[in-house]
């Protein structure tokens, strides 16, 4: 993406895992689309050293969903920085977000017995004491975000009750967050597993096709330039048959 000024897909591998954040940025602000596990500050910085930007820059973080691996560095990032950071979500996913209720996906009380006892003892840690921090803007569906020409909200419900996706307008970029996954440039429907409302986060996807989508970032499996909207339509029709 680097040939589209003020906007660029981050790619972060650590531990076997892979993840896609994007920053966005024009003369005035820089903003981070979603922050990685917790500890991916440094990986974080060192990513967007690539774009001659670090944590200083940033004036906001826009969080796509609730999910560990979207809030995770979240509060390092905001002790880091001395600067005052603008922090975006969706008013449904925010007491999530805030600590007042337990993470959907990651709430100890909804294991059972074999279930914890699967999970690695670094994923207990997280579970039992996940990331919080106060969101300074809710936002919704259609709301247009000021930075480099627009970056409009859209509500994709089904992955989390309050899952944004994201359109630039000047690129006809369409960052998904976790409402599609890509594999080896093909985009395709979110995780089942981590979808607890299938059913809606397909019909979030049936808005993706009343915009001009040229090319699409996922935060799992990165980014989809080849006909994208007949890729859209295909998952579309291809639950409705």
């Amino acid at each position: 993406m680097a040939e589209l000024k003020g906007i660029e897909m981050l790619t972060i591998k650590k531990d076997s895992f892979v993840i896609h954040p994007t920053l966005i940025w024009d003369e005035k602000q820089t903003l981070l689309i979603d922050t990685g596990m917790p500890g991916y500050m440094e990986d974080i910085n060192l990513v967007m050293a690539k774009v001659n930007k670090s944590l200083e820059d940033l004036t906001g973080i826009l969080l796509t969903h609730q999910d560990i691996d979207h809030i995770g560095s979240l509060p390092e990032i905001l002790t880091a920085c001395t600067q005052h950071l603008t922090i975006y979500a969706h008013k449904e996913d925010i007491p999530y977000i805030e600590g007042e209720l337990p993470l959907i996906k990651a709430n100890p009380a909804n294991f059972n017995e074999k279930q914890w006892d699967a999970l690695p003892d670094s994923l207990k840690f997280i579970y039992l004491h996940p990331p919080k921090a106060q969101v300074t803007n809710s936002v919704e569906d259609s709301q247009l975000v000021s930075i480099n020409d627009g970056l409009e909200i859209i509500h994709t419900p089904g992955h989390t009750p309050g899952h944004i996706s994201l359109f630039h307008k000047k690129s006809r970029t369409l960052v998904a967050g976790d409402a599609l996954t890509a594999i080896n440039g093909k985009l395709h429907l979110p995780n089942p597993v981590h979808t607890p409302d299938m059913d809606l986060a397909i019909h979030s996807i049936e808005k993706f096709l009343t915009y001009p989508i040229k090319q699409v970032v996922c935060y799992h499996g990165g980014i989809v330039t080849e006909n994208v909207m007949e890729q859209l339509h295909g998952l579309v029709k291809s639950k409705t048959i």
